[in-house]
């Protein structure tokens, strides 16, 4: 015959010291650094990218901790169940949202950039040529940071060697009064890194 027994008892202090102190996504911040080196194809290499060291982190409004991905195939093990075998890894692309000042400098910095990976259309010597990798993307990184209400990093992630694969259209309708002006990018990298500022493993004892 079963027993019944009484739960734990249980008290909301308790959930809120487990628990601990929660994170706030919109507490964050993004810098972009390594661009000054990008070179692109042609006549475009004396074109340079616009400065946005002062103003990237305040207009850029969105962005994602990244994840990753562990490719996966079945390897059968005799008559058994088969196995799930890990081979591979693959790093999601970053999107960004950014906010549009009067100066256009992140939209001109973004279009430039890609223009200097695939050479633009038109009467240009570099129209559709390609750059080399290590000219676009080798030693570009995007930092991105979460933090806590004052502004201490909790955890932060660097994106390695990225370089935008896409540029989203801004909208321009009468209508869009009470609003500002925005625009999309999507970054594709070649891995990441990540470090905590405090980690509790790292305690000395």
């Amino acid at each position: 015959m079963a027993i019944f027994k009484e739960p734990a008892s249980f008290k909301i202090s308790d959930f809120k010291t487990y628990i601990g102190k929660l994170v706030r996504p919109n507490l964050f911040t993004a810098t972009l650094s390594g661009y000054k080196n990008i070179v692109g194809v042609g006549e475009l290499t004396k074109a340079d990218l616009p400065d946005i060291d002062s103003t990237f982190k305040f207009r850029c409004e969105k962005a994602e901790l990244p994840g990753r991905t562990l490719a996966t195939s079945e390897d059968a093990v005799g008559s058994g169940p088969s196995l799930k075998l890990p081979y591979d890894v693959t790093y999601n692309d970053m999107t960004l949202s950014i906010i549009c000042s009067t100066d256009m400098l992140e939209r001109d910095f973004f279009e430039r950039w890609m223009n200097k990976i695939i050479g633009p259309g038109g009467n240009s010597n570099s129209a559709g040529l390609i750059s080399y990798y290590a000219d676009y993307a080798l030693g570009v990184t995007l930092k991105v940071e979460q933090l806590d209400e004052s502004g201490q990093s909790l955890i932060s992630y660097t994106l390695h060697d990225i370089y935008p694969t896409a540029l989203t259209p801004m909208n321009a309708q009468w209508e869009e009064t009470n609003t500002y002006q925005r625009f999309g990018v999507t970054l594709a990298y070649r891995y990441y890194t990540y470090e905590l500022p405090f980690n509790a493993f790292d305690k000395t004892f």
